[in-house]
């Protein structure tokens, strides 16, 4: 009896021992299955070091017009959204007090042309001249004064871009502000559209890239059609001492008139040019739950996981930090892939 026990155990031993090598030949066989991928070649080419900004449209001169003394609102030549030339007259205001002026410099000037007259044949004296010129001259500035408070004239060549007060109202200086925009003061707004500027803020770490007349590219999405470019018109001389940045001027032409103030920019600075490695965009996958970007390198028929750093994309390429040329890597494939995966290239 004892010895069919034995028999048993050590037939059921035997049938164990047979599972494990058979499971074990299993595991091998899968771990030893290539793996089928579709692979590309690293290349090596040069690409343009670009500096990249958020900017925003800004007229290349804009104005609030209004006069320095109250008054009543007689007549607009243009209608808005005309565009003037510099030196137009664009608005009438009432001229009251400028006809009382005028009126009594009329007469001071007489009495000044009179005693001018008896000065010069020595019939008055010098205190009673200087007195009538005195009162002459201030009359003088003071109808000049009024008649540069009854129309107001264009700066600069530009466009009406809207009207603050209407035709008949009275108008007083009060101080308004619109955000993003210049106060709203005065009684029209004057603004010059083309050229336009853009302005960006830059760091401390690139401003020395950068320069007055240097060419700029950039990119708006309300105007896509159209390829635009600038040139830098100005850099401020100091840094802002809460950002470390300075702000940069980029004058645009505007020429279809189609930018428009307040719309949003891309700007691009090419800064020189440099040499890097190139992969196909689909040649790149991310490790779940992080930021990080890997490709697959294949060297003797095995896939190494490999971490890069993207640097700058150009159409279906990426350029890289983490790939050396000519390095063989996975397209198609990699979902199926684990690091040192044995794979087999399909060749196309």
């Amino acid at each position: 009896m004892k010895n069919t026990y034995i028999i048993i155990l050590l037939g059921i031993l035997f049938l164990t021992l047979s599972c494990s090598n058979k499971k074990t030949n299993n595991i091998d066989e899968i771990k030893d299955e290539k793996i089928p991928v579709k692979t590309s070649v690293a290349i090596e080419k040069s690409y343009n070091k670009t500096l990249e900004y958020s900017g925003t449209f800004f007229a290349n001169k804009e104005a609030n017009l209004g006069t320095s003394m109250p008054g009543k609102i007689e007549k607009f030549y243009y209608p808005k959204g005309s565009y003037v030339k510099k030196g137009s007259i664009l608005v009438d205001l009432s001229a009251e007090l400028l006809t009382q002026a005028l009126i009594e410099y009329n007469a001071i000037k007489k009495d000044y042309e009179r005693i001018s007259r008896l000065k010069e044949k020595g019939s008055i004296s010098e205190i009673e001249f200087d007195h009538v010129k005195a009162k002459f001259d201030a009359s003088k500035v003071k109808t000049d004064m009024l008649k540069n408070n009854t129309s107001i004239i264009a700066p600069f060549d530009g466009v009406i871009a809207e009207y603050l007060v209407e035709e008949g109202e009275n108008y007083f200086f009060t101080v308004n502000l619109e955000p993003g925009y210049s106060n709203t003061s005065g009684v029209l707004r004057l603004m010059q559209l083309n050229p336009l500027k853009v302005e960006i803020q830059v760091g401390e770490k690139d401003i020395s890239k950068i320069y007055i007349g240097q060419e700029v590219r950039l990119s708006c999405e309300a105007i896509s059609h159209q390829t635009l470019s600038g040139k830098i018109s100005f850099i401020k001389p100091f840094l802002s001492t809460s950002s470390r940045t300075a702000g940069v001027e980029i004058q645009v032409s505007n020429y279809g008139g189609e930018i428009m103030p307040g719309m949003n920019v891309k700007v691009f600075i090419d800064y020189g040019s440099e040499t890097g490695v190139y992969v196909p965009v689909n040649a790149i996958f991310r490790q779940p739950g992080t930021p990080e970007d890997y490709v697959y390198i294949v060297e003797n028929d095995t896939a190494y996981r490999t971490r890069i750093t993207k640097i700058k994309t150009e159409g279906e390429y990426v350029c890289v930090e983490g790939v050396k040329k000519e390095s063989e890597v996975v397209l198609e494939g990699k979902n199926k892939l684990r690091d040192k995966s044995l794979v087999n290239i399909i060749k196309n």
